[in-house]
């Protein structure tokens, strides 16, 4: 009796694993499960557009001291309706910058594992624990880049659309002027399912 549970339980798994479907895909591929909301290519495009918008204003060029001009990305405000990994797309922003303009700029990490990592080096420093002194100081920042996600919903029956708009703003943080702007805009439409909605 327990090798016939025994073979039935095996065709039930072959079964189930045939019709499973893994596939890797290109990460600027439309995505086939849709939705409404960003998808995986919108966010690449945000940030590598971003990027080259950056670079081409030329607001980085110098800081006020002469020295490369030092900036953070603080996380960004989601106003949307889709449910957004809050880490996903500041630090995809972070690699595109570091890409396009390298070490002509200073990037601060201003996250808070970040903070905790430095800190705790800084104390091992004190107690000798390891080689190297505090002499140097956190450095600081010329300016922030922030951001924030909208969302204009709406729905007619299983139909529904939605316009995002990412605006992203860099801020010099010793006036608080704004010195940079731009918005990147999509609509998606789709239709209501157990899935999406």
């Amino acid at each position: 009796m327990s090798i016939r549970l025994l073979v039935v339980s095996l065709l039930a798994f072959c079964t189930a694993c045939a019709g499973t479907r893994d596939t890797r895909v290109n990460p600027d591929a439309p995505d086939t499960v849709t939705g409404t909301g960003l998808q995986s290519q919108d966010v690449r495009t945000i940030a590598s557009q971003m990027a080259a918008d950056i670079k081409a204003s030329g607001v980085f060029a110098q800081s006020r001291e002469g020295d490369r001009a030092s900036f953070f990305i603080a996380p960004l405000v989601n106003e949307s309706s889709d449910t957004i990994n809050a880490t996903l797309i500041p630090t995809t922003m972070r690699t595109e910058i570091f890409k396009a303009l390298g070490r002509t700029v200073k990037i601060i990490d201003r996250a808070p594992e970040a903070t905790e990592l430095v800190d705790a080096e800084r104390r091992m420093k004190e107690r000798q624990q390891v080689s190297g002194t505090n002499d140097r100081k956190i450095s600081g920042s010329d300016f922030v880049l922030k951001g924030r996600i909208q969302s204009r919903d709406r729905q007619a029956g299983k139909l529904k659309s939605s316009f995002i708009v990412v605006t992203l703003e860099i801020t010099d943080l010793c006036d608080q002027s704004l010195v940079w702007t731009n918005d990147y805009q999509m609509k998606t439409e789709s239709e209501k399912s157990v899935i999406n909605r």
